[in-house]
């Protein structure tokens, strides 16, 4: 499979039959408490939430009287938020798209990129994709981007890892099981290019599947400097949904608020 082609590849129906069992209405809940209070939502803001998914925070959103529009890359994760937000009686506007290529221009007070939607691409192309989010807002407008933190998986690869032979990369092996299903999952990681390539395989009624997705980690420098570039002002960072500081406690995420 290609780098080049795994989004469509990776992002179907298949996935969410995978995965949906994580994204549960209290977590959802949970995760929209603390986007409203760290992004200063207001009555008033106009939301885009990029990457949408099936819309899980879009919709949470709009049953809390904000207004949103959601956008994905994803034409079935698209058609699913469309039918959930139906079935909540809420309005919201699902677009499908690329991050690439953003169709609005200051049209925004804030933009949403929750669950790990960034660092897909190569380095010059993740940095376009900050500044076609910096063109959708408004002056003044906020950003809050949630991602995998860089330092602790580079910390946890570093401790962690048995080193490929063959690729001469860091590899992390590991079985889970998610929703009944047994997950037999390989990480490698490539340290110079801060790029992580997992792959999972399981066993859906007798039937094997499988799926490889890529992402490209940063330090919080690291995204100060790439914010500035797209000119945003770096304003707030976290390590969690909780709230706790960033690399403490063990957490594993990078959340960053930043306002244009």
């Amino acid at each position: 499979m290609s780098k080049a082609d795994w989004r469509r590849i990776l992002f179907d129906q298949k996935y969410l039959d995978t995965y949906l069992a994580d994204f549960t209405q209290e977590r959802t809940s949970q995760e929209v408490d603390f986007v409203v209070k760290t992004a200063r939502l207001t009555p008033q803001d106009r939301i885009l939430d990029l990457a949408c998914g099936h819309g899980r925070h879009s919709i949470e959103l709009a049953k809390r009287g904000f207004t949103v529009v959601g956008l994905d890359y994803s034409e079935p994760f698209i058609e699913k938020a469309k039918a959930d937000a139906k079935e909540a009686e809420v309005n919201v506007e699902f677009v499908q798209g690329d991050m690439k290529q953003l169709p609005f221009k200051g049209e925004f007070d804030v933009v949403l990129m929750l669950f790990t939607a960034f660092g897909y691409f190569d380095d010059e192309t993740n940095q376009k994709v900050l500044e076609e989010i910096s063109r959708s807002l408004k002056p003044g407008g906020r950003f809050l981007i949630d991602v995998i933190s860089g330092e602790a998986y580079s910390r946890r690869f570093s401790k962690d890892n048995i080193r490929e032979t063959s690729s001469n990369l860091l590899k992390i092996p590991r079985t889970a099981e998610i929703d009944g299903k047994q997950i037999d999952e390989i990480e490698w990681y490539d340290p110079e290019k801060q790029l992580i390539h997992t792959h999972r395989g399981w066993i859906d009624n007798e039937e094997k599947k499988e799926h490889d997705y890529y992402i490209r980690i940063y330090t919080v420098q690291q995204y100060k400097d790439m914010l500035s570039k797209a000119s945003f002002k770096f304003k707030e960072l976290w390590g969690d949904f909780q709230g706790n500081p960033h690399d403490t406690n063990g957490n594993f995420r990078t959340i960053i608020l930043a306002e244009k």
